[in-house]
């Protein structure tokens, strides 16, 4: 009994307390091809993410505590640096505040000579044993004539976390640069990257949420797994999309993914009585169960494991209709009924109007939708009809039911299993 009540107060502390110290800083484009719009959104998501990193991990930001540091760059001599505990800023409403009065520096774009600046003037003196840089930008460095090397950070002891953004004329980030920012090949603390449609996304709940967790993965505290519930009998199809676009190496990730949400559902602390079953299937240009419904792990990993990557076209819709009849003959009670569909909003020869009907078609099956996007090569407009129950409109409601990964690896890595699994059995 002392075993279990000691266990029991572990656990609370955990949830209490998610993240141990942890120094943050930011380092923020402030180059001309952000536009005066993002950078205002750049500013708005520092403040929101210091309240989220107190609000969601229950970080405490002080002297002695988590500290807390920014820095704004653009060209050649062109950064500037605020600290919580430098003179005048002594409270996180000041630094805060001093986040706002920043002005868009609008120059070239030197981010190798920004890192380099953020590490000899702010992270050498904040840096804990658990020290997190992100780094925020469109990732288009003038490397030909900034000389500082973009992956200066690495092999230091420091996570780099790259937020890489689609500028205001919709230039894709340069993946090279992003990847050699973030120092993935760093043994001790590989670093982790994102990469957004737009600037808006940074404020997104789903991505948020992400984030702090990824800032939060070297959390000194044991890391129990927070239980999820299920308070009614609900059964569950894990969608995978199977087409060409994917790629079979990327398959094989999103297998390793469903195996991992499949686990979380069928060990829910759910009542008494209370059954969860869990069905798996694919689509591509055809769709498929490849994994009955069952209360049964070790039937439902077996099954993952054992089917074919399709390697074919898109129909996002054959797979919603199949969803349905699939519940309509194997959901006969009065279960909740969830679907989990893996999918970037294209589709072969597909319509808004078609998306808008098929989805209607989903909700009156009693059927609960979420949509788990991967990547940033997707249709925005179609995946906010999927999200949503058809109602481009319905914001709140696609804001809970619209996931997102930035990349495949992203699904394995820290605990973004966890954040959609608890979403998914939310009622």
């Amino acid at each position: 009994m002392g075993a279990l009540k000691n266990l029991s107060s572990s656990i609370r502390v955990f949830l209490e307390s998610k993240c141990g110290p942890v120094d943050i800083v930011f380092v923020v484009d402030s180059s001309e091809s952000i536009g005066a719009a993002n950078f205002a959104l750049s500013k708005d998501f520092i403040v929101t993410v210091i309240d989220r990193l107190m609000k969601d991990q229950h970080v405490r930001f002080g002297a002695n505590e988590s500290r807390v540091g920014v820095v704004q760059y653009s060209g050649e001599n062109a950064q500037e640096v605020v600290r919580l505990g430098d003179q005048n800023i002594n409270t996180l409403t000041e630094l805060k505040q001093a986040v706002k009065d920043f002005r868009w520096l609008a120059e070239a774009t030197y981010t190798g000579e920004a890192l380099q600046y953020s590490l000899t003037n702010l992270i050498s003196r904040i840096k804990a044993e658990n020290s997190v840089v992100l780094v925020l930008t469109d990732g288009r460095s003038d490397i030909t004539r900034d000389s500082v090397p973009l992956n200066v950070l690495c092999n230091k002891g420091i996570r780099v976390g790259g937020l890489g953004v689609i500028d205001y004329t919709g230039r894709v980030p340069n993946q090279e640069q992003i990847e050699g920012m973030v120092c993935q090949n760093d043994l001790r603390k590989p670093g982790f990257s994102f990469v957004l449609n737009n600037y808006a996304e940074l404020l997104d709940d789903t991505f948020l949420q992400n984030l702090t967790a990824q800032i939060c993965q070297d959390k000194k505290a044991p890391n129990y797994k927070c239980p999820i519930v299920f308070k009614a009998d609900t059964d569950i199809i894990l969608m995978m999309d199977s087409s060409a676009s994917v790629g079979g190496n990327n398959f094989e990730v999103t297998r390793t993914f469903v195996k991992r949400l499949a686990d979380r559902f069928l060990a829910s602390d759910s009542p008494s009585g209370v059954n969860v079953r869990v069905a798996v299937g694919q689509y591509s240009r055809q769709a498929a169960v490849e994994g009955e419904f069952t209360s049964s792990y070790s039937e439902v990993a077996g099954k993952i494991d054992s089917f074919a990557f399709q390697n074919a076209a898109t129909d996002v819709t054959g797979a919603l209709d199949f969803a349905i009849q699939e519940f309509k003959r194997k959901s006969t009670g009065n279960q909740k009924r969830k679907l989990l569909i893996f999918s970037d909003g294209r589709s072969q020869g597909v319509t808004e109007s078609l998306i808008e009907k098929k989805v209607r078609e989903v909700q009156d099956a009693r059927v609960e939708m979420y949509v788990l996007a991967v990547g940033s090569l997707v249709n925005e407009v179609n995946l906010r009809f999927l999200a949503s129950r058809g109602r481009a409109y319905d914001v709140i409601y696609a804001q809970r039911h619209l996931l997102r990964a930035a990349d495949y690896p992203s699904l394995l890595r820290g605990v973004f299993y966890q954040t959609v699994s608890r979403k998914v059995s939310l009622d």
